[in-house]
């Protein structure tokens, strides 16, 4: 990479020199060294017990500081410290992993357009990317102190009552093997596009996602219900198209009931539930439990139909239920789309105003 290779990483993104060990950065912020080296160590980073290595900063300081302020106000309990530390760590890793790759990216136009001195570039690069993700950050945090706050959540804010899904694509492992990674990069991206696009746009969000698979939540059940269905709903993949991949069939499965909110996660017996239903579903289906049928009992678009019950690891019994749209809702959507394609055959779609002469 030329003259980028010589790019002082530590000048952009760690300013200040390297001036403190492990213990002397607990000293200068007021924590004691062993209460900091657990919440390190905790968030990802290596536990640097040489206290001749300096390997810290003035703004490493302040941040030690800001952390004991937040144990002095009372709101960071010591049995909450490992969790948060490791949530705060995976998710600025997997960021961080993101952030890394644009930043390679500048360096290499940097490169191809001749460009000796790339840090100022990369300064402002990275000022944006931070400027977006504390504003990201922010509206997150606004959503969630919103359902934590709200008064059916004030008495005990560790639980809620939602719906709680999995989607998971079949044959994913047999697939995998024959994609170059180039292919298999493309179909994890398509994957989590169409997964993003259609929980939050239906009104959930995702917890967490594991290669071929995806968590999400919704707290109304009629939502979390139009979300499965819509995932499995027919879908144009231009992207796969392109080098010749289908789109794999999704499994799915649903549960509705109270459960455990720790740290982005949840927890409790309606998440393995929700897992058993989805490892028990047919491909291009979704199944629910009992106490979600109940809840969507009375939704005239959806439609339910109950199946055997059969055994689960740790449950003694799981009653699954299939969902799918009612007859007149999938009526609907059939005359739509017939309209849609005569109104697209006779060339009456009216054009984009952009492309208007």
């Amino acid at each position: 990479m030329g003259d980028a290779e010589e790019l002082d990483i530590d000048a952009l993104l760690l300013p200040g020199k390297r001036k403190y060990t492990f213990r002397e950065l607990a000293e200068q912020g007021g924590i004691d060294v062993e209460d900091l080296r657990v919440w390190w160590t905790s968030a990802g980073f290596a536990d640097l017990r040489d206290d001749d290595q300096k390997a810290f900063t003035r703004d490493d300081v302040a941040i030690v500081k800001d952390l004991a302020d937040l144990f002095s106000f009372g709101v960071v309990e010591s049995d909450a410290v490992v969790p948060g530390a490791q949530s705060l760590g995976q998710a600025m890793y997997r960021l961080a992993e993101w952030q890394a790759g644009i930043v390679r990216t500048y360096l290499d136009n940097a490169q191809d357009t001749g460009v000796k001195d790339p840090s100022a570039g990369v300064a402002r690069v990275i000022d944006k990317m931070e400027n977006l993700q504390a504003h990201v950050w922010r509206r997150h945090l606004i959503t969630a102190t919103q359902r934590l706050v709200t008064p059916e959540n004030a008495a005990d804010v560790m639980s809620a009552q939602m719906a709680v899904g999995f989607a998971d694509m079949v044959g994913y492992t047999r697939l995998s093997r024959g994609l170059a990674i180039e292919e298999l990069n493309t179909l994890v991206s398509t994957f989590e596009a169409r997964m993003q696009s259609v929980i939050y746009g239906g009104g959930g969000w995702i917890i967490k996602g594991v290669g071929d698979e995806v968590m999400f939540a919704a707290e109304n059940p009629a939502d979390a219900a139009r979300i499965a269905l819509e995932l499995q709903q027919p879908h144009t993949y231009p992207e796969l198209d392109a080098i010749e991949i289908e789109f794999p069939q999704l499994r799915v499965g649903m549960a509705y009931g109270e459960v455990l909110q720790r740290y982005g996660d949840l927890f409790g017996s309606v998440v393995n539930l929700a897992a058993r239903l989805t490892s028990a579903a047919r491909p291009g289906t979704v199944l629910i439990d009992d106490n979600f049928t109940q809840a969507i009992a009375e939704d005239p678009g959806i439609d339910t139909k109950s199946l055997r019950a059969y055994r689960a690891r740790g449950f003694r019994a799981v009653h699954p239920h299939l969902l799918r749209y009612s007859k007149d809702a999938v009526a609907a959507k059939e005359a739509e789309a017939a309209d849609a394609a005569a109104a697209e055959a006779e060339g009456t779609v009216e054009e984009p105003a952009a492309k208007k002469k």
